[in-house]
């Protein structure tokens, strides 16, 4: 993102925080509780992640020729790998024998042998090697391997399809909104690991907590609201994503300051919401990144969170503070958003009341509704021959 487009976002920022408002939504908004509860719209939900462009992480996991990383993803592991040639290689993570899962973690490696009666592939999912060959005369070395998926780096991500005859076109998932995600980085810096949070909530209500602050001077008094404004949000639309701007609380000092003297980074948070389950958050110091899953019933969803850094981590100091700061926001995600809405879970399935409420200061809960509601529309409509 260039300086003039930070200091527009500034500006609106200081004007909201200034004004004590928000961006609005033209009016509120109602959504029915089996959004969140029932079956069928569940499986209605699994289907349309699984024909999504998957995010799984930063390209800085597969730092050079050589690299692997396994994933989970809607239930399925994901072996990538950077070939010889630098490519960037993608299979369902399953040994063409008994099914087991053929390496997992993340490292470096040439070959890959599978753990339960040593078959081996190479890092571009190539069978070279079966013990007691013998025992399976209709095995072909020469051409048998782990199932191939697409794969593609794009704007610092990795991106793969779950289906091995999808096409994966991110320049027009993302659309306008590319060329600004490559321009943080955040997805070549470096990378501090992985948490999952298997919750007992729909994913959606997951989803929802990372789409507004008007939640922040309750939910989070003694964590986020000591640094960052409640109930003030830019929010901007880009088809199925949008963007939300968190003022901090010392956005209002800019007030004094002339605008070629402003640093905006040290002023506020970037959130991204990528249709249909990611959630980016951008600082001067942390690129988070939130993939959250559907789970095997309607309340129950898998977060899977990471992070990553600009600091240099060859010093222990600055590394140890930084696994503290992730620390930190996971617990804080944890403990207080995720526990809290694990009550407004169980509210939901107990059929209690039928809908819930979306207030006009809450542009980006609606703008996420709206974008599911419209993808499944459009999954029903008859095909034309």
């Amino acid at each position: 993102m260039d300086r003039d487009q930070l200091i527009d976002l500034t500006r609106r920022a200081v004007k909201l925080a200034r004004d004590k408002t928000t961006d609005l939504a033209p009016a509120e908004q109602r959504v029915h509780a089996r959004e969140y509860t029932s079956i069928e719209r569940h499986e209605r939900d699994v289907a349309m992640l699984t024909a999504s462009p998957q995010l799984v992480g930063y390209v800085s996991e597969l730092p050079a020729p050589g690299t692997y990383c396994t994933k989970t993803v809607m239930g399925r592991s994901v072996l990538l790998t950077r070939t010889s040639t630098g490519a960037v290689k993608a299979f369902n993570n399953i040994c063409l024998h008994r099914q087991s899962q053929v390496v997992t973690g993340c490292g470096s490696a040439k070959r890959f042998t599978c753990p339960y009666h040593a078959w081996t592939y190479d890092n571009t999912g190539r069978l070279i090697g079966v013990p007691g060959r013998e025992g399976f005369p209709d095995v072909d070395v020469k051409s048998d391997g782990l199932t191939e998926l697409p794969a593609t780096e794009f704007a610092g991500f990795l991106w793969v399809a779950l289906d091995p005859s999808a096409t994966l076109d991110i320049s027009t998932h993302l659309g306008p909104l590319a060329e600004e995600l490559d321009s943080w980085g955040i997805g070549r810096w470096s990378p501090l690991g992985e948490k999952v949070l298997d919750a007992p909530i729909n994913w959606k209500l997951a989803v929802d907590t990372f789409s507004e602050n008007y939640h922040f001077a309750t939910v989070h008094r003694q964590t986020f609201a000591k640094i960052a404004r409640s109930n003030c949000t830019v929010f901007d639309s880009f088809g199925a994503h949008h963007r939300l701007i968190f003022p901090l609380n010392s956005i209002m000092e800019l007030e004094d300051v002339p605008e070629d003297q402003w640093d905006p980074f040290q002023n506020m948070v970037v959130i991204y919401a990528l249709f249909p389950n990611i959630v980016l958050s951008v600082t001067i110091a942390n690129g988070e990144l939130f993939r959250i899953y559907p789970g095997a019933v309607p309340g129950r969803s898998i977060t899977v969170h990471q992070n990553s850094t600009p600091l240099d981590l060859s010093d222990e100091s600055v590394a140890a503070g930084a696994q503290a700061v992730f620390d930190y926001a996971h617990a804080t995600v944890r403990d207080e958003d995720y526990r809290l809405v694990e009550g407004l879970q169980a509210n939901l399935e107990s059929g209690a009341r039928d809908y819930l409420l979306f207030g006009r200061n809450e542009p980006g809960l609606q703008h996420r509704h709206a974008s599911w509601a419209n993808a499944l529309q459009g999954a029903e409509q008859p095909r034309r021959n």
